[in-house]
């Protein structure tokens, strides 16, 4: 059994990573978001928006394992957050809308030409999406979300919204009567995050994806924002160590280069086992995701929760091992921290994922239990 990336899923993670090493803007120091769109239009000229699609819709047909490399280039290069929300809504739409929602939304977002936005979190409310206080009642939606990536620019919002059988996703287009966005300021302007009200929004028969188990597509859609994130996270965490390694070789102190001082070897050695050790987590949680494993819950939530931590240790350590000049805006280290602390919160915290690991072990546990004293 090969547990290693193909040839193909490499290439295409390379192509990425050449193309975005173009846009040179998306890692200035400044916080503008005037690079976002030259790079979504280079990310849908180059396809990767069709690559999930199936092929009957104009897509190549591949599952989100096959993107994976593509996505950990997106998060080391700081490429637009709406790109990642593309994917993940277009793996939902291929696992659980119905052909009419497929043959209507599939092709534009494959063509780059619909925008979506992933609307959950909600001020107040916990992590879970079970948590959410948005509510559809009589086809009407009622709630306003926030941290909602690059909303002033979305053309959809996949929104996540209490129904009369629980917790289920709704398609609501962003010029709906009763739909407006109120930008964030936060940590990242260059993530645009928004709030996004919903006042007595009416929704067509049409809105609810996932009828058949509103419930399944909820979860699909949060783990799949975890997984997602957490290979940016990757991205960001093997960006800054290399970034780190590159400075220790160079830098001369003393007559020799700092990266010969045992302090800065130890830092860059601690570094670079994290890293691979979110790597290993990561890719497992991707798989997991994609094949709906028995334990695709814990898995993602493992990659997601470690990931983000070792994301935001590599960069603290990054800053710390360029000293002074570390600090300066003109280096521009701040931005992978600023994007990693965003992405930490989105998609549930490190603390709440970690606690779903261990419910999670114990939930396994028991299962395995019954299942010996069945045997018995």
């Amino acid at each position: 059994m090969n547990f290693a990336f193909d040839e193909e899923q490499k290439s295409l993670g390379d192509t990425v990573s050449r193309l975005l090493a173009d846009h040179t803007a998306l890692l200035a120091p400044d916080l503008s978001t005037d690079a976002a769109g030259p790079a979504w239009d280079a990310l849908a000229e180059l396809g990767l928006f069709a690559m999930m699609v199936p092929e009957d819709h104009g897509g190549a047909g591949l599952t989100t394992v096959d993107l994976a490399l593509s996505v950990e280039a997106m998060g080391g290069a700081l490429a637009p957050l709406a790109a990642i929300d593309a994917l993940l809504v277009t793996d939902l739409l291929v696992r659980h809308g119905t052909p009419s929602q497929q043959q209507d939304i599939l092709p534009r977002v494959a063509a780059g030409e619909l925008r979506v936005a992933v609307a959950i979190a909600e001020l107040g409310c916990g992590d879970a999406p079970e948590d959410v206080a948005a509510r559809v009642s009589n086809d009407r939606l009622t709630g306003t979300k926030m941290l909602v990536r690059e909303a002033a620019q979305a053309d959809m919002f996949v929104v996540v919204a209490q129904s009369a059988s629980g917790p289920a996703v709704f398609l609501v287009p962003a010029d709906a009567q009763g739909v407006s966005v109120r930008l964030h300021e936060d940590i990242d302007p260059t993530s645009a995050m928004g709030e996004v009200t919903f006042a007595d929004v009416a929704l067509d028969s049409a809105a609810l994806l996932g009828s058949a188990n509103p419930g399944r597509a909820v979860a699909r859609l949060f783990d799949g924002g975890a997984a997602l994130s957490a290979l940016l996270h990757l991205g960001i965490a093997s960006r800054m160590l290399a970034t780190a390694v590159d400075y220790a070789r160079t830098r001369v102190q003393f007559g020799q280069a700092i990266g010969s001082f045992q302090s800065i070897k130890h830092r860059c050695a601690d570094m670079a086992v994290a890293v691979e050790s979110a790597r290993s987590a990561t890719y497992y949680g991707i798989w997991a995701f994609s094949e709906d494993a028995p334990d695709r819950a814990r898995a993602v939530s493992m990659a997601k929760a470690y990931s983000g931590e070792v994301a935001r240790h590599v960069c603290n350590e990054t800053i710390q091992i360029h000293g002074g000049m570390g600090f300066t805006w003109e280096l521009g280290l701040h931005r992978f921290l600023r994007r990693a602390k965003v992405i930490e919160h989105g998609f549930g915290s490190s603390t709440w994922h970690n606690e779903r690991v261990l419910v999670e072990t114990l939930r396994m546990q028991d299962a395995d239990l019954d299942a010996k004293l069945a045997a018995a």
